[in-house]
């Protein structure tokens, strides 16, 4: 595990691409990345981590890449309860370099059901924290993005809920910073999930959305900050029902991190489920896209991370990306590398427009 330590250093393969892998604190099972930009320059990372998703020793953790450093912290645990599994952390930091919350799922051992959302909140930028609470009681409730400012300056929280009939999406909106909630539920999303919500110049919001047919991101939009939505529509991207994460760069841009794969195009691999086998889609390669119009297309694309020699012994894949911008002109990315740590790799937002490729 001597490779998981922190430090991070031009890659081999590139120099243009700075990389590393963030520590781990328990070993076996590292996902669902979040990164954070504080305003004093520091990055925060959350995952979870523990012997596997949905046991009750899988807890939340965050690690620091203090601002001007290459060295990622020795991992802190920040959920930890001990009948319950802790999944899906985010951050957000209050505009303004306000306080800082965590949110995370928690759920009952292998029952998505049960779920809640559970929050903890932070007055000296993470280093120290409040009790935690129950925020959303759901149940069934997840999530999988931070909150968004709106235009008007509303708080938007995407959710999902997984119910017997399926799972659906709808935003959690505050008003008063935070102490209040409504909810707005999406229309016709049924198996559209992970709602990740970026903002237009124009104060309208795009949605993009999971696919559980793990066939192609579904987008929707909102002119009212938030509050209704068109139904979401299937969009030219691929999915392999894994998650997916976008940000703004200004000036009409978009970034989006994402898996380059789809079942419409039989990327998939051979699964055991009980007596049998399952088709699960492949979770490689790894893939940024840039987009000039505001999610209209994505003509500029290049691979983060392809199947490596390691991919042969641990098929799970690259998957669960975060990615933000900074004022320096830079991507910083996270995401699980097969399961083993949280890989993180930052590039200029122009390096994707070199080599880039027409591939979806």
């Amino acid at each position: 595990m001597e490779r998981f330590n922190g430090t991070i250093a031009a890659s081999e393969n590139d120099p243009e691409v700075t990389e590393g892998f963030i520590p781990i604190k328990y070993e076996q099972d590292s996902h669902s990345a979040n990164l954070v930009a504080l305003d004093n320059g520091d990055l925060l990372c959350v995952w979870f981590n523990g012997s596997g998703e949905g046991n009750p020793d899988t807890n939340v953790v965050m690690s620091r890449l203090p601002a001007g450093s290459e060295q990622w912290s020795e991992p802190v645990l920040l959920a930890d309860d001990p009948e319950r599994s802790e999944q899906n952390p985010v951050l957000f930091q209050e505009p303004g370099g306000g306080k800082l919350w965590l949110l995370h799922t928690s759920n009952e051992p292998h029952n998505q059901q049960t779920s809640r959302v559970v929050r903890r909140i932070s007055e000296d930028r993470g280093h120290t924290w409040g009790a935690p609470e129950v925020l959303f009681d759901g149940p069934g409730i997840f999530l999988r993005h931070p909150i968004v400012v709106a235009q008007n300056g509303d708080w938007l929280l995407p959710v999902y809920y997984c119910k017997p009939g399926g799972h659906y999406s709808a935003v959690q909106i505050s008003t008063d910073n935070g102490r209040t909630w409504e909810e707005h539920e999406v229309p016709e999303s049924l198996h559209r999930v992970q709602m990740n919500i970026v903002k237009r110049s124009d104060g309208t919001l795009l949605a993009m959305y999971r696919s559980r047919q793990a066939d192609r991101i579904y987008t929707s939009e909102s002119s009212d900050n938030g509050r209704s939505w068109t139904v979401p529509e299937k969009s030219a991207l691929p999915n392999n029902n894994s998650s997916t994460q976008a940000t703004e760069l200004g000036n009409g841009r978009l970034a989006l991190i994402f898996n380059n794969a789809t079942i419409e195009r039989d990327q998939f691999r051979w699964v055991k489920k009980g007596d049998g086998f399952r088709r699960k889609t492949l979770r490689t390669p790894l893939t940024l896209a840039i987009s000039e119009d505001e999610g209209k297309t994505w003509p500029i694309i290049r691979n983060v991370q392809t199947a490596d020699l390691e991919y042969k012994e641990r098929e799970v894949g690259y998957s669960y990306p975060s990615i933000i911008a900074t004022g320096d002109g830079k991507l910083h990315i996270a995401f699980s590398y097969l399961r083993k740590a949280i890989k993180y790799v930052r590039v200029d937002a122009e390096w994707a427009e070199k080599h880039s490729f027409v591939g979806l």
